[in-house]
């Protein structure tokens, strides 16, 4: 039996066909990525040179004199705790955007280093906290999209803006960055460097800043590895009282934390999941990446090195951890899931990405891209958008033809135009559950129905040139 569906029964289709668990794929996809291999610092290109530190106390203690008079305020005690000194700019979506390049060096020797925790997130001499930005550090501080904020309370008894933001290792040692200095409150300071050209709050020395303030957006000026902001606390008014925010086991400068909420030293997140047209573009510092990222997709669609029709899902990782896994999905507009696969971490990194290249939906509407790490699911969602010229119903010229021999219980589905082929053919039950699935390449096919109780069934084919017919099929017994 043949039945051409009317625009009613089309509609009425897509009402039980759309996203059903059903769906669910396992197609084969190429896999890029592994560790993010960023440039650091190091102890003949440090953050802050000795002769930088002591110009540094000079204008601190002059400016402090000035602007600040009483004794509860010039006090050396470390009673303040502290803020996080970064925040995503506001209509910022990623899931996060740091990850430690470096600790305090707990190391007194000069050839060797150790972080609070006896680790080797450091380098020799290092007396601050880098937190670099990441994905796409380049593209975010374009964007100022990652904010400085003061960590505590306190004035500016230094400042200076105006700095090239884009070094990169290798620059030479001893460029001065843009940077503001805060006097706690305590007596304490803390140091703010390596921030964006002219993005520096508009408050001059002498001015208060509360805790979680803007102070500028993270840059790359100075003797820098690329964009990432160093932290660094002084307990006094020299950089021989440097102190460590982070408490550990390793950590012989202070004995207690100075955070208000200490994070751990390593923290297993999915920093971004996203989906892209093509490869993503990541040249070296400093130029700025090319994302290569979209949130719709309108069929039939091409990228950039890729199958047809497939499009590239990324993820990125802050503390990968050998042993572990990240599970990922892609999912229907009513929840349920299209396609599902898994990342097993095999090395400790830092910071690493994986992409993999999945075939789309091809039915319209805004599904879901998740990856789940350590117990945190991270998502983006993305429009498939189908134009109302390739949904095709069956029509005279070039219809989608299904008929029913009940003498043997089979299905014929052929396309009229006998030129055309078919690519894909999925048939759904009235609840919209997917019991059939192939691909073909052929302009016809014959499905043997004798398990299928009669009732009402839903086809949809996808043709090798892309485009989509749905129709309505009846089996009668």
């Amino acid at each position: 039996m043949r039945i051409v569906a009317t625009p009613f029964l089309f509609i009425l289709m897509l009402h039980f066909a759309f996203y059903t668990s059903a769906q669910t794929t396992s197609y084969n996809s190429a896999v890029t990525g592994g560790e993010y291999l960023y440039e650091k610092n190091s102890a003949s290109n440090p953050c802050i040179t000795a002769q930088q530190y002591a110009e540094i106390e000079t204008r601190c203690n002059t400016n402090s004199a000035l602007y600040i008079h009483s004794d509860a305020e010039k006090s050396s005690a470390s009673t303040v705790t502290l803020s996080w000194p970064l925040q995503a700019a506001s209509g910022f979506t990623d899931c996060s955007y740091y990850f430690i390049s470096a600790h305090v060096d707990q190391d007194a020797a000069t050839t060797t280093f150790s972080d609070y925790n006896c680790g080797s997130i450091a380098y020799d001499g290092h007396k601050g906290t880098d937190i670099a930005i990441w994905p796409f550090p380049f593209y975010k501080m374009d964007n100022d999209q990652v904010e400085v904020i003061a960590a505590a309370e306190g004035t500016i008894i230094d400042k200076h803006d105006g700095e090239y933001d884009r070094n990169c290792v290798g620059v030479g040692s001893g460029l001065i960055a843009n940077y503001v200095v805060v006097q706690q409150s305590d007596g304490s300071r803390a140091l703010y460097w390596h921030m964006k050209k002219n993005s520096l709050t508009t408050k001059t020395i002498g001015q208060t800043v509360t805790a979680g303030e803007f102070i500028g957006i993270v840059g790359s000026s100075g003797s820098s590895s690329g964009p990432h902001l160093h932290f660094e606390v002084w307990a006094g008014s020299t950089n021989a009282t440097i102190n460590d925010p982070f408490s550990g086991i390793c950590n012989t400068l202070n004995a207690n934390s100075w955070w208000t909420a200490q994070k751990p030293y390593t923290e297993p997140q999915v920093l971004k999941a996203s989906v892209h047209t093509t490869d993503l573009s990541a040249p070296p510092c400093p130029t700025t990446e090319t994302l290569n990222e979209s949130t719709s997709y309108t069929l039939p669609f091409q990228g950039a090195g890729l199958s047809p029709g497939y499009a590239k899902f990324y993820i990125f990782l802050r503390n990968e951890t050998a042993g572990t896994t990240v599970d990922m999905s892609i999912l229907n507009p009513n929840s349920t899931v299209f396609n599902s696969w898994s990342h097993s971490c095999t090395t400790d990194y830092n910071a690493s990405y994986w992409g993999y290249s999945k075939l789309l939906p091809t039915l319209p509407g805004t599904y879901t891209f998740q990856a789940t790490y350590n117990g945190i699911t991270c998502s983006q969602s993305f429009d498939v958008v189908v134009p109302s010229a390739i949904l095709e119903i069956g029509n005279d010229l070039y219809g989608l033809n299904i008929y029913q021999d009940r003498d043997n219980n089979l299905v014929q589905i052929y396309l009229k135009d006998k030129f055309k082929k078919l690519n894909q053919l999925i048939i759904l039950n009235e609840l919209g559950q997917q019991i059939y699935k192939d691909q073909i390449n052929f302009n016809a096919t014959t499905i043997d129905v004798t398990d299928y109780a009669s009732g009402i069934y839903f086809v949809q084919a996808l043709t090798t040139d892309n485009k989509i017919f749905n129709q309505k099929l009846m089996i009668a017994k």
